[in-house]
């Protein structure tokens, strides 16, 4: 049975080598009912990651039953090997990474340390926690009130005045800035630290 639902998650792009399946509600030594036909799987949902539903039925004798079954999916994820105080930047040494049942983080995870290094902690988070996407968000590398440069591109032109940060924000963030030389205020991307450009 085991061999049908690896090939069944194989299927479905799941990688077998790096699969597993346990039956959680199972009492050690349990038989199923002898079957003299071929005996059918049935999966009561698309197969997934954690616990899933099967059912079983033979046609001779015939019988069906109903079973809990937990596919376990391993892979290298990125843990916190020191803990991170909320707002701070994560660097390289907090990091390391641990092979893993990944069924249980039903918020994703992370698969290289070079994908958190240098975001920030949406809060405190202690040693060993595996890190997910909604625990992290890109550092702020404007903060409000900052002096900055506003670039205007446009195609043939190119313009640089200087600015004032009216928020904070990170690279890839549109932020409002204030033009300090005509007093407008306009949305304006962050392209890098201390520089702004109106699209």
């Amino acid at each position: 049975m085991r061999s049908e639902i690896i090939t069944r998650w194989q299927q479905l792009g799941g990688d077998p080598e790096l699969s597993e399946v346990s039956f959680p509600t199972l009492t050690p030594g349990y038989a199923l009912p002898s079957c003299e036909s071929p005996r059918a799987l049935h999966f009561i949902r698309n197969l997934q990651p954690g616990r899933n539903g099967i059912e079983l039925s033979c046609d001779s004798p015939y019988w069906t039953q109903s079973l809990a079954i937990e596919l376990h999916v391993y892979d290298m994820v990125v843990i916190l090997k020191e803990g991170v105080i909320r707002d701070r930047p994560i660097h390289a040494d907090h990091l390391t990474l641990v092979r893993m049942d990944t069924s249980s983080l039903h918020q994703g995870h992370f698969n290289e340390p070079e994908q958190v290094v240098g975001m920030m902690a949406r809060r405190t988070i202690r040693k060993g926690t595996p890190l997910t996407p909604d625990m992290i968000e890109p550092f702020d590398i404007i903060e409000r009130g900052q002096p900055l440069t506003i670039k205007l591109q446009r195609p043939g032109i190119s313009i640089e005045m200087k600015g004032k940060a009216l928020a904070s924000g990170h690279i890839g963030e549109r932020i409002r800035v204030k033009n300090e030389q005509s007093g407008s205020t306009v949305y304006a991307e962050i392209v890098a630290d201390g520089l702004v450009q109106v699209r």
